[in-house]
């Protein structure tokens, strides 16, 4: 085989390795109201603010006639206070600043979750937080909201939906995010060698393993 193809196939070899590794967390945000938006659509859990993983929130959507991207303070008391006593979930824009740093402005304004709206169609990807250098005012480890990126055809069907004065209900639902075909949530615990406790923790563990079973369903690996 010549050494072009090689690279070709070792490259494409990779280039699959990491697409099959890297997974994409999704949720489901299911529109209540109004009548001709009913349906389930598919979200992608932002990788900060603390998800309702188990459970679902179910509000009022509201999306900024200024500062829809959410990079600035919003103004005013309680910016998108509703008469309605449902918790408030604003729908933002994506682009001109982080995720987070949006996510925190609707915190402060008072929001109970986030949606953000894609600019571009593509496939949903997880919103990350910046790295620590860049979060000046440690706005990321106060943000204790969900967060939840969608499809741009979903945002602008809402985006139109408000702009005539509809009233949108949503329920943003986190109940199907945690492995649990048993009705248990099933994770891995990996640790090496290298790790500073290594094996002598994977066995100090087991008793507790053993008491959280009928929640738990963990697979150890130790190499």
């Amino acid at each position: 085989m010549k050494p072009c193809m090689v690279f070709l196939f070792v490259l494409f070899f990779l280039h699959s390795y990491v697409q099959g590794r890297f997974v994409v967390e999704k949720n489901s945000i299911t529109v209540l109201s109004p009548h001709k938006l009913r349906g389930k659509n598919d979200g992608a859990i932002g990788n900060f603010g603390i998800p309702n993983y188990g459970g679902y929130i179910v509000g009022s959507l509201v999306y900024p006639e200024k500062g829809s991207h959410g990079c600035q303070v919003f103004e005013g008391d309680k910016p998108f206070k509703f008469q309605s006593h449902r918790p408030t979930i604003v729908l933002l824009d994506r682009g001109e600043c982080y995720f987070a740093l949006k996510v925190w402005h609707a915190q402060l304004a008072g929001a109970a979750a986030v949606l953000v709206a894609d600019s571009i169609d593509e496939s949903l990807i997880t919103m990350d937080s910046p790295e620590e250098s860049t979060d000046a005012e440690g706005y990321i480890e106060k943000i204790v909201i969900p967060s939840v990126l969608v499809e741009k055809s979903f945002g602008d069907s809402l985006k139109e939906a408000l702009n005539n004065k509809d009233e949108v209900l949503l329920r943003i639902d986190w109940r199907e995010s945690v492995p649990h075909p048993d009705n248990r949530v099933e994770y891995e615990f990996r640790t090496n060698s290298n790790d500073e406790c290594g094996a002598r923790c994977d066995e100090q563990y087991h008793p507790r393993e053993r008491r959280l079973a009928i929640y738990l369903l963990l697979s150890p690996f130790h190499s």
